[in-house]
């Protein structure tokens, strides 16, 4: 482990085109972090936004309160290439992601600074109460399963993990804070070409990079988890709290979990091999669990279709095998990519 560092946590936040709203709200929270007793840095990443976030009025109001603070502009499409190259510039002991959409709790730094010095065998930690603000409404026939999709958790203690599979009590990438040397590790194997998850580029809401830092952790012997003294409002514009755009995230973030574990933990393939659908059944399960989505009014119900087709399309695609034509017709009638 590196044993001097500049500063005590390096805040990243990610963003591409954002909404005024939104960023306004992050900015104005990582101002008011205290920061007492603490050396930080914020690095501000901009993912080749149409209008360089840099010049935004908005922006610079906001950031003129932030101490240590840099805008890093990345060409290169996706989160994952955005969160790399502030990983490269990091000079935190922890790099702490906050995501354009999250708005941190004051007490957020100093509370990680109590569990990475209680807990110095976590190298993942994650809010344990996140509340999903829906800033334009939401549907209520949707809302129960949106609120679980969008992360929100209210855990009542400290829990974490070492298990080899993902676990309840794991983090997701809202708020999500590593050891720094960790996540360098991840960009030299990502190098190498040995994980590939490509992370939210545009219009594709996989979010592999996420699952595979946490569980990098895992895999070099430190344990993950969440606690209920990490505080953070996750906000939901009217364009994420739809029905398309919930199927499509399922779709996605089912899609690349076990791509996510794989290359992890390559010791999975002969379970995977197990639980592989045959393709004929596999086409003929989608089809059916279709017709009767289509048709029904509980919007659930599409839901829990997406569901399993990513789950058993996960598996397909980790295991490089091409999905049945009939399930890809599917996947293009339900506009999941």
């Amino acid at each position: 482990m590196k044993a001097n560092y500049d500063k005590d946590y390096s805040i990243v936040i990610c963003t591409y085109n954002p909404d005024e709203r939104l960023l306004t709200r992050c900015l104005k929270a990582v101002s008011e972090l205290d920061r007492e007793g603490l050396r930080t840095e914020v690095i501000l990443v901009d993912n080749n936004s149409k209008i360089p976030v840099r010049s935004l009025a908005y922006v610079q109001e906001h950031t003129k309160n932030i101490p240590d603070l840099q805008i890093l502009e990345v060409k290169q499409q996706g989160v994952r290439y955005a969160r790399m190259a502030a990983i490269e510039k990091a000079q935190g002991k922890f790099t702490v992601y906050i995501d354009y959409d999250n708005e941190p709790a004051a007490s957020y730094l100093q509370e990680l600074k109590s569990l990475n010095d209680r807990f110095p065998q976590v190298g993942a930690w994650g809010p344990g109460q996140v509340y999903v603000d829906f800033i334009d409404g939401i549907d209520k026939k949707i809302e129960g399963y949106a609120r679980m999709a969008f992360q929100e958790r209210h855990d009542e203690a400290a829990e974490f993990s070492t298990e080899r599979e993902w676990q309840h009590c794991y983090p997701f990438g809202t708020g999500l804070c590593t050891y720094t040397f960790l996540l360098k590790e991840y960009i030299e194997l990502a190098e190498q070409g040995r994980f590939t998850q490509p992370g939210r580029t545009g219009a594709a809401l996989t979010s592999g990079e996420d699952t595979q830092m946490v569980l990098l952790c895992i895999s070099k012997g430190y344990a993950a988890g969440v606690s209920p003294t990490l505080q953070m409002h996750h906000i939901i514009p009217r364009s994420r709290a739809s029905r398309k755009y919930l199927q499509r995230l399922a779709w996605g973030t089912g899609l690349c979990y076990e791509s996510c574990m794989l290359e992890v933990f390559p010791e999975r393939k002969p379970q995977l091999l197990r639980r592989l659908m045959a393709e004929a059944k596999f086409s003929r399960q989608a089809l059916k669990r279709t017709i009767k989505a289509t048709w029904h009014r509980n919007p659930m119900k599409k839901f829990e279709l997406v569901r399993f087709l990513s789950i058993n399309a996960g598996i397909y695609t980790a295991l490089n095998k091409p999905l049945p034509a009939t399930v890809v017709n599917i996947v293009k009638f339900l506009n999941l990519q």
